[in-house]
C-alpha cells in the first residue's frame, strides 16, 4: 500500500453542508504550531488565494476546516504538500534554496507563496530559510474542486479525475487506493504530473484528498470521459506510415480529434490524401472518423475554402492525425494530454490542433488539470504552440439579445495556447444551400437564441458578426479569452464518407462535402495560418521561431470587430480586447508587411525579478503603431485562484513623456500573458519607448516576444 497510512470514514452530512457552504469565501487561520516563526514578519501579510479559500496566516485555524477533510500530518518520511508563504515576491535563488534542503517545489500561489512537496527531513530544515514568513500542511479541504463539493450533499457515486503531483508517487497513490472504496478507471504518469481517472462514492472524497501526494481532484463529466488508457502512445499505430519530417514546402501539423475517414490510410477522403503524413490510432482501432468531426477539422486544415490561408504564399500545413477517444466515451483517451503532446513534437510537429478536449460542459472557464498540463508542456517546449476552440456553449439564457459571457471549454481557459472563437463567415458564393439561421442551429448546437436580433439572423454575411454559438470569456479568474475569433459558420469542408452525426456537421447534396458549423473549424484554421507563418519567421529570424512570438504576430494584427454586426445601437462586441473576440479577428495582412516590423525580438534569455528592458522606435511616418508583448508563462495550479505566475509589464511612452498602458488599462496588468497597446500617431513622428519589467517572476528565467508594427 505504501509507506503512509490513510484515515478512512464517511463524509458526515453535516461537514458536507458546511463544506459547500463556505467553498469560496473561506478565511481561515492557523494554529500557532504550524506556524513558522521569523524574527521579522511583515506588519500586514498578503492572503494566500486558493480557490476553495483565502488564508490570512495571521487568524490561519486549521481547526475551522471539517474534521473529515483536515489532517494533523504525515509519518517523517512521507513527502507531502505544503504552502510556502514568503517574505516578498518570489527570488530565484528561494527557490533554489528550498530544493537545497529537499524540498520540491510544485508550482505558483498567489501571493508570495510556493507549493513544495517536503518531508519530514526537508521540514526539520526549514528554519534555515530566512525568507519564509509562513508554512503549513496543504489540507485535504483545498484539494477538492467546487463542482465536485457540491456533489456531496446530493450522494451517490461520480466520476472523478485525480492530479498526484509527482510522477514518482503515482504508484503508491494507486496502492493506497486499493485500500478504497473506489474503482481505478485509468491512470497515466507524464513529465509534469500522473493522472488517474475514478469512479467512487461522494463519501469517499475525503479519503482519496487525504491521500498525501493528491494535489487536485475535480469533476469528470460524461463529455470529458472518453475512452480507455491509450497505453501504446509512445509507438505508431498499425496503420500509420510514419514520416519524420514533412516533405519541402510542408510544415507539419499535429490534429488531435474523432478520427478521419472510414479508417486506415486507405480510408483517407482523396481530397485529403495529400495532406496526411500519417494517421494513429489511440483507441486500439483502425482510427475510423465515427461521427465526420475529425475530417471535417482536417479539411478546413487544409484551406479548401478559407481565403487567408489559400491565398498564403508560405508553408502548406501537412497533418499528424491522432485518432483520439476525446468526447467518445470513458475515461479520456489518452489520460495525459501532456503525453500527446510530448508525441506530436518528437514527430516534428510545431503546431498541435485540438480538434476535440477532454474537458465537458461542466468545466467552463475553470482552469483544470488539462489546462494546467497544456501550460507546463509549453512552458517545457516552447517553440510549440497549441491551438484550442472557444467552444460552441455561446447561448443567450436570459433573452436580452445578447449572447452571454463565461461560457468557454476548460482547454481554452489555458495561458500559454492560442484559444479560438469564431466569427461569421463571408456569404456563400451561390444561395443554393443558404446558411442556417441561429434560430435553426438550436437543435445542432447547445446555445439557445430566444429573441432578436440573434434568433432569425442568418449565421454568414457579416465581416463584423461574431458566431451567436461561439463560447465567450473571460475565464473565471477574469483573464482575456479567447485570443482571436476566425470564420466558423457554413465552412465547406471534407466529408469522412461515413456517418455525419456531430454536431454542427450538416450534409450537402455535393457528394464529398459537409457544410461545418463551429469554434473547432475556426481553430483549424488558426492553426493552418500558423504552420504558414513558420518558415518565414525562421528566414527572418534565423532561429526557431518560439510560440510567443506566433502568437505575438497574430494578436498584433488581429482586426477589431467592434461594435458588431448590429451596430452601436445594439453592440454585441466591446473596443478589443474583450471576452468576445478576444484581440479581434485573425488576418494575416499585417504579418505580410514586414516593412511595418519596426521591432521583432524573441528572447529566449528572458527577464528575472525586477529586471526592465527599454527599447526606441524612430517613427517618421504611419497611422498606427501596434506592440504586442507575449510570454509563455510557468504552468498554474488548478487549485490557485489566480493563474499568471510570472507577471511581465509592458508600457509606452510617446514623444511628449504621456504614458500608455496595454489591455485598454489605465495601468499594469496583473492577469494576462499577452498585452498589446494600440496607438493612433497620424502626424505624431518622433521616438517611441517600450518599456519591460518582470514585475513578479517566481520561477525565472520568463523568455518573452514582442513585436512591434507601424501600419
Amino acid at each position: 500500500m505504501g509507506c503512509y497510512q490513510v484515515r478512512g470514514g464517511a463524509v458526515a452530512k453535516r461537514w458536507a453542508a458546511v463544506l459547500v457552504a463556505v467553498t469560496m469565501l473561506a478565511v481561515l487561520a492557523a494554529p500557532a504550531h504550524v506556524l513558522h516563526a521569523q524574527d521579522q514578519q511583515p506588519a500586514l501579510q498578503l492572503p494566500i488565494l486558493l480557490l476553495n479559500g483565502a488564508i490570512y496566516m495571521q487568524d490561519y485555524d486549521a481547526g475551522a476546516i471539517p474534521a473529515s477533510f483536515r489532517m494533523d500530518g504525515y509519518p517523517s518520511e512521507v513527502t507531502a504538500l505544503y504552502l510556502v508563504q514568503c517574505m516578498g515576491s518570489i527570488k530565484e535563488v528561494w527557490v533554489e534554496d528550498l530544493r537545497r534542503i529537499g524540498g520540491e517545489p510544485r508550482g505558483y500561489l498567489p501571493y508570495n507563496t510556493l507549493m513544495v512537496g517536503m518531508n519530514g527531513d526537508t521540514r526539520s530544515r526549514m528554519g534555515e530559510l530566512d525568507f519564509v514568513a509562513w508554512y503549513g500542511l496543504y489540507q485535504p479541504y483545498f484539494k477538492v474542486s467546487p463542482a465536485l463539493q457540491l456533489r456531496l450533499s446530493q450522494g451517490g457515486e461520480v466520476n472523478v479525475m485525480v492530479e498526484v503531483f509527482s510522477a514518482r508517487f503515482l504508484e503508491d497513490t494507486l496502492a493506497a487506493l486499493t485500500d478504497l472504496p473506489v474503482q481505478i478507471i485509468g491512470a497515466q504518469a507524464d513529465a509534469w504530473c500522473g493522472v488517474i481517472a475514478l469512479r467512487m462514492p461522494v463519501s469517499a472524497l475525503s479519503d482519496v484528498a487525504s491521500l498525501p501526494a493528491v494535489e487536485w481532484m475535480e469533476l469528470c463529466t460524461d463529455g470529458t470521459l472518453p475512452g480507455v488508457d491509450a497505453g501504446g502512445l509512445d509507438r505508431p499505430g498499425t496503420d500509420a506510415v510514419l514520416l519524420q519530417t514533412a516533405t519541402a514546402g510542408e510544415e507539419p501539423v499535429a490534429l488531435g480529434d474523432t478520427g478521419l475517414g472510414t479508417g486506415s490510410l486507405q480510408g483517407i477522403p482523396a481530397m485529403l490524401a495529400g495532406n496526411i503524413l500519417s494517421l494513429d490510432s489511440l483507441r486500439g482501432d483502425d482510427g475510423a472518423d465515427p461521427n465526420g468531426h475529425g475530417t471535417a477539422v482536417a479539411g478546413c486544415v487544409s484551406s479548401l475554402e478559407y481565403p487567408v490561408v489559400a491565398a498564403s504564399p508560405y508553408m502548406r500545413p501537412a497533418i499528424i492525425a491522432y485518432a483520439t477517444g476525446y468526447g467518445l466515451g470513458r475515461p479520456p483517451q489518452p489520460l495525459s494530454l501532456y503525453s500527446l503532446l510530448d508525441n506530436a513534437i518528437a514527430r516534428g510537429a510545431m503546431v498541435f490542433l485540438s480538434g476535440s478536449v477532454p474537458e465537458g460542459r461542466e468545466s467552463l472557464g475553470a482552469y483544470g488539470i488539462y489546462a494546467s498540463q497544456r501550460d507546463a508542456f509549453i512552458w517545457k517546449n516552447p517553440s510549440m504552440l497549441v491551438v484550442e476552440p472557444a467552444g460552441n456553449e455561446g447561448t443567450d439564457a436570459d433573452g436580452d439579445g445578447v449572447v452571454d459571457n463565461g461560457n468557454l471549454l476548460g482547454g481554452a481557459t489555458a495561458k500559454n495556447v492560442l484559444s479560438v472563437g469564431g466569427c461569421e463567415s463571408p456569404a456563400p458564393a451561390s444561395d443554393s444551400e443558404p446558411a442556417l439561421r441561429y434560430a435553426e442551429l438550436e437543435g445542432t448546437l447547445p446555445g439557445r437564441f430566444p429573441r432578436g436580433p440573434l434568433r432569425d439572423d442568418s449565421s454568414t454575411g457579416t465581416p463584423t458578426g461574431m458566431a451567436a454559438f461561439s463560447s465567450r470569456g473571460l475565464t473565471r479568474d477574469g483573464r482575456i479569452k479567447p485570443d482571436l475569433v476566425a470564420p466558423a459558420t457554413d465552412i465547406l469542408t471534407v466529408a469522412s464518407g461515413g456517418a455525419e452525426t456531430a454536431d454542427g456537421i450538416i450534409a450537402v447534396a455535393s457528394p464529398g462535402f459537409v457544410r461545418a458549423y463551429g469554434t473547432s473549424m475556426a481553430a483549424a484554421q488558426a492553426a493552418a495560418c500558423l504552420a504558414s507563418m513558420r518558415l518565414p519567421l525562421s528566414v527572418v529570424q534565423e532561429i526557431e521561431p518560439s510560440a510567443a512570438l506566433l502568437k505575438a504576430f497574430l494578436v498584433n494584427g488581429a482586426v477589431d470587430l467592434a461594435p458588431g454586426q448590429y451596430g452601436e445601437k445594439n453592440p454585441e462586441i466591446p473596443q478589443a480586447p474583450n471576452a468576445v473576440e478576444g484581440w479581434g479577428k485573425l488576418d494575416l495582412e499585417a504579418f505580410a508587411l514586414t516593412g511595418s516590423w519596426v521591432k521583432v525580438l524573441d528572447d529566449t534569455e528572458g527577464m528575472r525579478l525586477e529586471e526592465s528592458r527599454v527599447y526606441r522606435i524612430e517613427v517618421t511616418a504611419g497611422r498606427e503603431l501596434r506592440v504586442t508583448l507575449a510570454w509563455s508563462d510557468y504552468p498554474s495550479l488548478p487549485e490557485a485562484r489566480l493563474h499568471l505566475v510570472n507577471d511581465l509589464d509592458m508600457r509606452l511612452v510617446d514623444p511628449e513623456g504621456n504614458v500608455y498602458y496595454p489591455n485598454g488599462r489605465s495601468s499594469r496588468d496583473p492577469l494576462n500573458n499577452v498585452e498589446r497597446i494600440v496607438l493612433d500617431i497620424t502626424d505624431k513622428p518622433g521616438d517611441y519607448t517600450i518599456e519591460l519589467e518582470a514585475w513578479n517572476t517566481p520561477f525565472s528565467p520568463q523568455p518573452f516576444a514582442l513585436v512591434a508594427q507601424v501600419l
